[in-house]
């Protein structure tokens, strides 16, 4: 694949990826094209409803689609069986249909939870995938996977649902939050790391600019960033290989935030942690040079990510959540490490008492 545009669009098995800025308004357009005419089930959050849901809402109903709409409370706890099953309420009690499309609008927690509830309902109806954050954006809303937490940790119950279409508008990115969007650029660091150093390197050129959504460069580094993991799904979908990469940092991430019952950091900042402690593991193991580990530990550190464990987090609680990852594999848990910038490894045989030293190393730089 060349470089990718900013209007580009690209697919990944049954889904249809659209980057452009304005790309909400061709929503009814997009729908039509694909076949899909039910009624459509809004789903976005107490936070992002107010801002885009009614025009969304006007312009599908201005095409002659029927459309209704329900805000969960914005927050990571809604990605529970308690808010799923007021979904279900919701949607069966307003007479639901298999040709029917949930219409997910927010960020990464809105997007899980509503894609889970159309993976779920009636056995399976379409989704379309409408991010609001970078998160989503580059990431989340890609490839299909869907679900909620458990109090054990983080995504435990899901299914793989992928989206028939992903609108990615940057002009919603104007009322995002700085601390999301500097969590949104996480996720595009790790996909330097793991797969394209030339992205990590404009990444680096641009710094601390990004929080402020230079128009010139987002949209371009948006789609070069989501390109990334549209080109490792669509080799391997289920995850059974390559993909796995893709989870660089969120090993120990998710584990800090279950341990934290998901309160004190956004996704991203726990991934930024959660990089850090992959690449101080790498280095540890010989794998990866301690430059290169600086070099992510600067942009992290630039993009106002944190790179260090707080003194007061639970560190058994922490390690405890490690040994219920999702990714383990008889026994052992499976480590995302780098060994270059834009190439990662999967590794499954690291000493777990080397982990809790290096664990330990990481809190008492905080």
């Amino acid at each position: 694949m060349g470089k990718p545009q900013a209007s580009e669009v690209f697919s990944s098995f049954n889904s249809r990826y659209y980057v452009k800025s304005g790309a909400l308004a061709a929503l009814p357009n997009e729908l039509a094209n694909l076949g899909l005419t039910g009624t459509c089930w809004l789903i976005s959050d107490t936070h992002v409803g107010p801002l885009y849901a009614p025009s969304v809402i006007q312009a599908l109903e201005n095409a002659g689609f029927s459309c209704q709409r329900y805000d969960i409370p914005a927050q990571e706890a809604s990605k529970s069986w308690q808010q799923a099953g007021e979904l279900y309420t919701w949607l069966l009690e307003n007479g639901v249909q298999r040709g029917d499309t949930v219409l997910a609008l927010g960020g990464g927690v809105v997007g899980d939870l509503a894609g889970f509830i159309a993976a779920s309902i009636l056995r399976g109806i379409a989704v379309v995938q409408l991010p609001t954050t970078i998160l989503a954006m580059i990431d989340s809303s890609i490839g299909g996977k869907t679900g909620i937490n458990h109090p054990r940790g983080k995504n435990l119950i899901g299914a793989f649902h992928p989206p028939r279409l992903v609108l990615i508008d940057d002009a919603v990115l104007s009322s995002l939050p700085r601390r999301e969007r500097a969590a949104g650029w996480a996720e595009a660091v790790k996909h330097g790391v793991i797969a394209d150093a030339a992205l990590f390197d404009d990444l680096e050129r641009a710094g601390a600019s990004l929080n402020d959504v230079p128009a010139n460069i987002t949209s371009e580094l948006l789609v070069r960033s989501a390109a990334v993991k549209i080109g490792v799904v669509n080799r391997d979908e289920r995850e059974t290989g390559e993909r796995m990469l893709l989870n660089y940092g969120h090993t120990l991430g998710q584990a800090v935030e279950a341990a934290t019952n998901y309160k004190r950091y956004v996704h991203g900042e726990a991934v930024a942690i959660g990089m850090t402690f992959a690449a101080k593991l790498a280095v540890e193991l010989g794998m990866w040079t301690n430059a290169e580990a600086e070099r992510q530990r600067a942009l992290l550190h630039a993009l106002d990510l944190p790179t260090a464990l707080p003194r007061d987090l639970d560190i058994e609680a922490t390690l405890a959540a490690l040994n219920l990852d999702k990714k383990r594999a008889k026994g052992s848990v499976r480590w995302v490490l780098p060994t270059r910038i834009g190439h990662a490894q999967v590794e499954s045989h690291v000493d777990p008492e080397l982990v809790r030293k290096l664990v330990h190393e990481l809190v008492d730089q905080a």
